[in-house]
Order: C-alpha cells, then structure tokens, then sequence
C-alpha cells in the first residue's frame, strides 16, 4: 500500500475563454477554423506527493487555482494533462450541500450521499441519528431540500461529509459559513479527523487558519506553485507575494515610486490602495453563477473581490470596520446605459443592504464592446456578526427590472467578527447611537434612613 494518500503528477488544467457567447458559437459554427477563443491555465505543472495523516494547507490568492486542484483532486474535474492518484476515501467539501438533489428530503439525500462515498444503506442508518444531530436542522430533515436556507444546506453537507470517516478530507474555505457554534463545531471535528489520521485538504486565504490546522502548506499564484513544504517558509512566501503585487499596483500609478530599486518596492506598505486598480479575470466566478436565471450577454461580470480596510483581499473583517466590494466588468457589446448592483445576503438569505453605482452618485456612461470596468463599493459593516455572500449584477436601469446582462448570485463569501469590547448585536444591524441617562429630580424613590 502507498505510503501517500495524494499523488498529483504534472497536473495541468486549461480553460477556453471566450470574449462572449456569440463568440463562442461563431467558433463552434466554423468548426475551429475562426479562433475567437484564448487558452487559460487554472494549473500548470503541479507535483505533489500528500503522506497519510497530513493536514495540507492550500493559500493563495483569488484564481490561484485553489479550488480547481480540489476539484481534480475529488475527481469532479479532469485534467487536461497530468496524472491523479487518490488512495482512501474521499469526501469533498467544494461547496457545501453541492452534490443534493433539491427535490429529495434531507433524509434521503444523506443515504444517497454515503451509499455515493460506498458506505451500504444499513451502516448510513446507524450513522443518521449523530448526522442529524450534527446538522441540527430539526423537523426539516424531511423536507424537500429545495425549502431548505443556504445554510441548512451548508450544515447538512458538512455533517455528512465528516461522519462517513473519510480518509482523505477536502475543504474549500467551508467554515466560512454558517453561524459561530456551527463553525466552532466544525473546526472540532476536523481536528479530530486529523487526529485521527485523516488525509486533510484546506483551501484558505487566511495564514492564520492554516497555521492553526495543518501541518504543511503550499502556495498557488497563477495556477504554478510556488512553494511546498514547511509552514513558515510559505506562509512568508505568501505575505511576502502579497505584499509585492500591492507595491507593483503601486508603481503603475505613482510615476514618482518606478524610480525606486525592486528592494525598495516590495518593502512598501500593504495599507496602500492604488487609484487605478487593475482589470482582472476569474474564471472560478463561474461556479457562482445561477443555471435558473437567464442573462443577456452583453456584459459579463470576471472577478469578485472582498477587500479590507487596508485594502487587502480578506474573508473576514471587523465589525464596524470598513470593507471593499470590488467588482470587475467587461462589456461584450456596446450599451448606451448600464448600473452595477451589490447586495450582501445573510446565511437566512435576506437581503440586508444593496445599492448601485447610480443610487450612490457614480454613474456609468456609454460603453463600447472591449472596454472594461473596475466598480468599488466601499461601507462600514455595522451589521450582525456572521457570513455574508455578496451578489453581483450589471443591467441597464431603461430595460425592465430583471433584464439582467449578467449576474452572479454567490459571487464571494466574507464574515463579520464579533464586536470587541461590547455585547453582541441584537437584531440586523446596529445603527449609531447615542445612549443617555437622566434621573430627574422627582424621579428618585424617598429612602428612609
């Protein structure tokens, strides 16, 4: 038997993007003859060789390629060049409730999803009653999943992945979601998977988590991997990655700084926000997309970002604090008139705020087929520690309302932390306050003496 529970040899993945979906069936149409599509690599040449019993971190930044290697890890996606070997069982943590069918109860999705991982009716029974209890989803175990929250979803996938007793575990920033005492429990069972001696998998952006819970960690900026191995090391690699792509955004739009040496770049602070952000592409903003909903193609949204206060890509930030939903959009047709909304959604799937570039004074102009736009929304985040998915879109506010040219309804996900210093927040969000005590003169009770 190997001694690896991971083998990952040459992995490579690429994806053909198209400018538009017009683009994409003229190129069908002429049977590859007329080229409108270019290659894009989500992997390049990845080698890993994962021993039983580690608990691997994945970082890096938004379309590293993090979750396409799960993904070809789990077998979900093929590569287009390169071998996979995974020894064990496997259960994946990709996106949770990923893999239910809607119109099956919660009980009839768990049997199904073990006898799927190879685990028999009978023994799926003697594990339904922890499963259940884990989920803690009460009388809707047998509901129709199609009536279930987001995040009943979410706890139902977790518990049954992590009660089949996996040997090889894959989680995709799974914590994220759900409220404090599904996430404290969580991260306790995942340790006790690991150890146990589960094979564990964890995507993050955040050091610190990976720090905490695994015992090596790799890197992946552009689909290559720039480090693998020791924890210290590539957790410096990363900041150190982060903190030069924030010093060359920097250069590009402060002619007085391209004087400096690399040495001197690189070592500028991470708290600068260039003025002029940079257009970017993510092809894993896809995965967000709603198969239901129809769009008119005459934009697309490519990237997704949640910046923090310092303007560093983050999944969580402070309350009250301030943060950044940044918004990246290219046109494929020329439109006369177009409006970029957001709306953040809490784990119940209630809108608790939304807004436009329009509503807040920052309106789009005419735009042709190519150009490319950057939408900032920045807002301090009074609002009811949790996780909150964010929702994009771009129309045109002369069309009817849900002509949308494109839309994303789970475009990023980000938690708010719980306040420092006071009790939590009561209701949706706190509104500022001022609070004042008064005793008036006949207000006091006569006391004896």
């Amino acid at each position: 038997m190997s001694t690896y529970a991971i083998e990952l040899e040459g992995i490579s993945k690429r994806y053909r993007m198209y400018p538009s979906q017009r683009d994409r069936l003229k190129e069908l149409a002429s049977l590859g003859r007329k080229k409108k599509s270019r290659d894009f690599w989500a992997l390049k040449d990845v080698n890993i060789k994962v021993e039983r019993g580690t608990a691997l971190g994945v970082l890096g930044r938004n379309g590293a390629g993090k979750s396409t290697l799960l993904e070809i890890v789990s077998g979900v996606l093929q590569p287009t060049r390169g071998s996979r070997e995974v020894n064990g069982r496997l259960a994946a943590l990709l996106q949770l409730g990923a893999g239910f069918n809607k119109e099956f109860t919660g009980r009839e999705n768990i049997i199904l999803n073990g006898l799927i991982l190879g685990i028999d009716r009978k023994e799926m029974l003697r594990r339904f009653d922890e499963i259940v209890a884990f989920a803690d989803i009460g009388e809707f175990i047998d509901q129709p999943m199609k009536n279930y929250s987001s995040g009943m979803r979410a706890r139902l996938g977790f518990a049954v992945a992590v009660n089949v007793e996996p040997d090889v575990l894959l989680v995709d920033e799974t914590l994220s979601v759900g409220d404090g005492v599904f996430r404290q429990m969580g991260l306790q069972k995942m340790h006790d998977l690991r150890d146990s001696g589960t094979t564990v998998l964890f995507v993050s952006h955040s050091p610190d988590m990976v720090r905490n819970f695994c015992t090596e960690a790799m890197l992946l900026h552009k689909g290559e991997m720039l480090a693998y191995g020791e924890m210290d090391p590539t957790i410096e690699r990363y900041q150190a990655l982060i903190a030069e792509i924030n010093a060359q955004k920097r250069l590009k739009v402060d002619p007085d700084l391209q004087k400096l040496g690399d040495d001197e770049a690189i070592g500028l602070s991470d708290e600068y926000s260039p003025d002029e952000p940079s257009f970017q592409e993510n092809p894993e903003t896809d995965r967000g997309r709603s198969k239901a909903l129809q769009t008119t193609g005459e934009a697309k949204i490519s990237d997704v970002e949640v910046l923090d206060e310092n303007d560093v890509l983050t999944e969580s930030v402070e309350f009250g604090s301030r943060v950044r939903i940044r918004i990246h959009v290219k046109y494929n047709e020329a439109v006369a008139d177009s409006a970029v909304r957001i709306a953040l959604r809490n784990k119940g799937g209630l809108d608790v705020f939304s807004t436009t570039n329009k509503a807040e004074n920052a309106p789009l102009k005419g735009m042709e087929k190519g150009d490319r736009i950057v939408a900032d929304f920045a807002f301090e985040v009074p609002i009811k520690p949790g996780s909150y998915t964010v929702s994009a879109s771009v129309a045109s506010p002369s069309r009817p309302k849900g002509a949308y040219f494109d839309r994303v309804d789970v475009a990023a996900v980000f938690k708010v932390s719980k306040p420092k210093g006071r009790a939590n927040i009561q209701g949706l969000v706190h509104l500022p306050t001022e609070a004042e005590i008064h005793i008036p003169a006949n207000g006091r009770q006569s006391r004896s003496a």
